[in-house]
């Protein structure tokens, strides 16, 4: 990976010479000492394949898509598949890679589904994706008209992934996904008109420390929109596992909408609520042929899917808006 990805957000009028100092240390730390090992190896695989050899890509659509079948040559299509794999788990998605279905864990679009009638007029927004994974809900967020999205994730597969997909197109799409924790995202990037946290709060151990700091990143007057795991009740209560949860172990709190909302309340948010509750299904989170390793079904009570193999309420995820006064 190299900094010159990054060069249209570096030199971006919108930042500061601070700015783009602290950012180039940063990703040039990340780069020369990576976090994980196999970081060389999903390099070469994305460096293998094909760079700016199309105009074609649709983010409007439950399954993203960059590029068209033509685009391939048919004599490399088993070494790219191949090269896509190395990329594997793939979680986020789906995607279609000229032509090439790449069946991700998380049906993505159904979130997306659940979310998406709920945003306003996207044209001109500047959006800030915290826990952005691969980058799936940053281009759908270009598809529904955004301006600009950055999103920040520590982890390099979800890096290579996104660069292998968008570095397909002959003209780079205004995305930038910076491999950080969200917690070292650079001072001074607080102007955003939406952020969004999906499937993080769960995983801090403190919430609200969390919740400010999404609160400190939008402009005036700009919507946060929260999705997380939540316990269905009415109640103003929250479950502390004591070991893991359906099977992760950094699952630190699991609060009720009550509880949530007054924790977005109590860091200065207004106007919060609770836009949608649904339990995760086995259609929406399940193993594929581009993630193999365990996923929801191994987790649940194989006799009674409304608990975790742990004996918890097994997972409800709600999604929540909230303002930030002007």
């Amino acid at each position: 990976m190299k900094l010159e990805h990054y060069s249209d957000l570096l030199h971006a009028d919108l930042t500061t010479a601070e700015w783009q100092r602290e950012l180039t240390e940063q990703l040039e730390t990340i780069f020369a000492h990576p976090s994980h090992g196999h970081f060389d190896k999903w390099l070469a695989a994305v460096d293998s394949l094909p760079k700016a050899i199309s105009t074609n890509f649709d983010f409007t659509k439950g399954v993203a898509q960059v590029g068209h079948p033509d685009d391939l040559d048919s004599e490399h299509l088993t070494d790219t598949i191949n090269a896509l794999k190395t990329l594997s788990p793939w979680r986020k998605g789906p995607f279609n890679y000229c032509g090439i279905a790449i069946d991700s864990e998380w049906q993505c679009q159904q979130k997306w589904g659940r979310f998406e009638k709920h945003l306003g007029k996207m044209h001109g927004k500047r959006v800030l994706d915290v826990g952005c994974g691969n980058g799936y809900y940053m281009l759908r967020m270009l598809g529904a008209g955004a301006e600009q999205v950055i999103g920040v994730d520590p982890g390099l597969l979800f890096l290579a992934q996104f660069q292998a997909i968008i570095q397909t197109l002959k003209c780079r799409p205004n995305a930038h996904l910076l491999p950080l924790p969200f917690e070292q995202l650079p001072a001074g990037l607080d102007n955003f008109d939406h952020v969004l946290s999906f499937g993080v709060l769960y995983h801090r151990r403190q919430p609200e420390e969390h919740l400010s700091q999404l609160h400190d990143r939008l402009q005036a007057g700009g919507t946060l929109y929260l999705e997380t795991l939540i316990l269905e009740t009415e109640e103003h209560c929250e479950l502390v596992p004591e070991d893991r949860y359906a099977g992760m172990r950094n699952v630190w709190s699991i609060a009720s909408p009550s509880f949530i909302k007054h924790q977005l309340q109590s860091v200065g948010f207004e106007d919060v609520e609770c836009l949608d509750q649904t339990t995760t299904n086995l259609n929406e989170q399940r193993a594929s042929a581009w993630m193999t390793n365990y996923s929801l079904e191994n987790f649940l009570n194989p006799t009674d899917h409304s608990k975790t193999i742990e004996g918890h309420p097994a997972p409800v995820r709600g999604l929540f808006r909230a303002i930030k006064p002007n």
